[in-house]
Formats: C-alpha cells, structure tokens, sequence
C-alpha cells in the first residue's frame, strides 16, 4: 500500500479583541478546516508574525475597540509580510483605497458560510 502522510493544518491568526466576537471567529477558522493562533491585541499579532514563519492567513476584525488599530495592523502585514493573505471583516463602510491590495473585507451582517469560504480560499 502506498504511504499516507498527514500535512499540517494550514495556520490561521485570528485577532480580535473581544473575547466573545473571538470565540466566533476562532469556530470559524476551524470550520474551514485550519488551526487558528490566537492574538487579543495589535501588538501581540505583530509579535507573533514576527517569531513565527508559518502563518499563511490573518483573519481580523478591522472595528477593535471602535479604532483604526486593525486597518494600521492589515496596513502593516501587507508591508511586512507581502505573501500573508489578510481576510477582514467590518461593521463600517470602508474607502477601497484604504484597503490593503490583497485580501478580502467582509461587512456586517455577517454571514457564516461567507466568512468560512474566504477563509478556506486564502488560507488553504
């Protein structure tokens, strides 16, 4: 018989800075079949690109704590970290300008099979 191998899942960082809202995401990040990585602020996403090499996806919210800190961070990857596929979502209305090249923002209201399927395109 031929030989099977496992592959790792495909890592996904999710950061949001409610825990409520973080508990979704990270159930959707498992539905599209990847292991999430959790971050709760800005700054620890940014460590945690900065030590691992094998995130391939940033899932985030783009609204934390009513700021513009989750725009400055999907800003910040798309410099930094060129190949790393951001997926966002947001309850505000966003300038295209605004948004990084590559990646995808999800508006309210949110739809579950949506989010996972974005996740599952960019992540996998």
């Amino acid at each position: 018989m031929g030989q099977f191998q496992l592959s790792s899942p495909t890592l996904v960082l999710v950061v949001e800075d409610d825990p409520i809202l973080m508990m979704a995401m990270v159930e959707f990040v498992e539905n599209a079949g990847c292991e999430p990585v959790e971050a709760y602020t800005v700054r620890e996403a940014i460590e945690i690109l900065e030590t691992r090499t094998d995130i391939r996806t940033v899932f985030t919210d783009l609204d934390m704590r009513g700021s513009t800190a989750g725009m400055q961070m999907a800003v910040t990857i798309r410099d930094r970290w060129p190949p790393i596929e951001l997926v966002m979502i947001s309850s505000q209305p966003w300038d295209a300008s605004q948004i990084p090249a590559r990646g995808v923002v999800l508006g309210k209201p949110f739809d579950r099979r949506r989010i996972v399927a974005a996740i599952r395109k960019f992540a996998v």
